[in-house]
């Protein structure tokens, strides 16, 4: 574990983490903080050493100085924004259980609505970016947590016993308890429009579409078998989509279009029949895609293919400036229970869009 000399042993070791944190009271101010912990009623009703303003900063700081422990974190936000606790002359040491609980009293729910406020304007700047459409990426990431009594109960394991033979004596290997993140990310601008963390056993996006996708928006679905529920209800919103398919079967009743595609029925996961162009991969990619958008005059098929494999759509978890990965792009997080593990991720959601307005969209 580091030590304070790391982080503390000269001014100039600490600039990014120093700026880092000026970005967040910039994106996030007090203000917009008071109102947030006012709304979700957070806010404390006696003067705390730990106060709930704090805990906010607290808990998106941990994303900036991810190596440290909890007493170390609160020492380096103090230390460039000491406004956001008591005067230093009241100030007591916390322990890391006082922060802890401190992090409980705070709960989900301002890290959601900060995020949420966030992410509501990140629309605008991205636009209609395909042929007049907004494209609009569904995904899942799975994130590591500490395999606790209470994440195994509220996440599940991530995997079965390894099925190989094992030595006399020796543990089974088990893959690590995983909580599923479900994300809409924007291709215009790579930010992520909405965020939901869900059990690993109940993956439907409908909750995280709501009041997100509409007319005007191309969904892009991640590599999943065509579900009818999904389809329609992204058809109720107004919404175009762009499906992979899992198979080479060929639409009933088909048409072809001038562009090679294909226009006809075609069974879902479930048996219910939808009415979808079907238009092939490319660049040596197996399969095919599927499509709502059955006129292709206004999406050309190859148009359709290089959007859905575009090289630069947001690759791993897709969180632009988070730098703070362990194994490559896997999710690491330190929450021992799934409340806190969620609170730990609205915060890094939090951080992804702090840095996404500093940095803005990619070209």
């Amino acid at each position: 574990m580091p030590s304070a000399d790391r982080m503390t042993h000269h001014p100039d070791t600490r600039l990014p983490q120093r700026v880092a944190l000026g970005v967040l009271l910039r994106s996030f101010p007090p203000v917009q903080v008071d109102r947030v912990l006012d709304v979700a009623e957070r806010r404390e009703q006696r003067q705390r050493l730990l106060p709930a303003r704090l805990m906010v900063y607290f808990t998106l700081g941990m994303w900036i100085f991810k190596a440290l422990p909890y007493e170390l974190i609160l020492g380096e936000i103090l230390r460039d924004a000491p406004g956001l606790a008591l005067p230093a002359a009241e100030q007591e040491p916390a322990s890391a259980a006082a922060i802890g609980r401190a992090r409980r009293r705070l709960g989900v729910e301002p890290l959601r609505l900060l995020f949420e406020q966030a992410a509501g304007p990140s629309a605008a700047p991205g636009g209609a970016d395909f042929h007049g459409l907004r494209s609009l990426r569904f995904g899942q990431v799975d994130v590591g947590v500490p395999a606790t009594p209470a994440n195994l109960l509220g996440f599940g394991v991530g995997g079965p016993v390894a099925p190989s033979p094992v030595a006399p004596g020796a543990r089974p290997v088990r893959v690590p308890v995983q909580a599923r993140m479900s994300l809409l990310i924007e291709d215009g601008t790579r930010r992520i429009a909405a965020a939901h963390v869900a059990d690993p056993a109940d993956p439907a996006p409908e909750t995280l579409l709501a009041g997100v996708v509409g007319e005007g928006d191309l969904l892009i679905m991640d590599e999943r078998p065509l579900c009818a529920r999904i389809w329609t209800t992204v058809e109720r919103f107004g919404a175009q989509q762009l499906w992979p398919l899992q198979d080479l079967a060929q639409p009933s009743s088909a048409t072809r279009l001038p562009d090679g595609s294909l226009v006809g029925k075609l069974p879902a996961q479930d048996g219910t029949e939808l009415v979808v162009r079907v238009v092939n991969r490319i660049g040596g990619r197996p399969g095919r895609l599927a499509t709502s958008i059955l006129d292709h005059r206004a999406a050309p098929a190859v148009d359709l293919a290089v959007r859905y494999d575009d090289q630069r759509r947001p690759g791993g978890t897709g969180f632009e400036g988070i730098g703070s990965y362990s194994g490559g792009d896997r999710l690491e997080l330190r929450s021992k229970d799934p409340e806190m593990v969620r609170q730990e991720l609205y915060a890094m959601l939090c951080v992804h869009h702090a840095i996404g307005d500093l940095i803005g969209a990619p070209r």
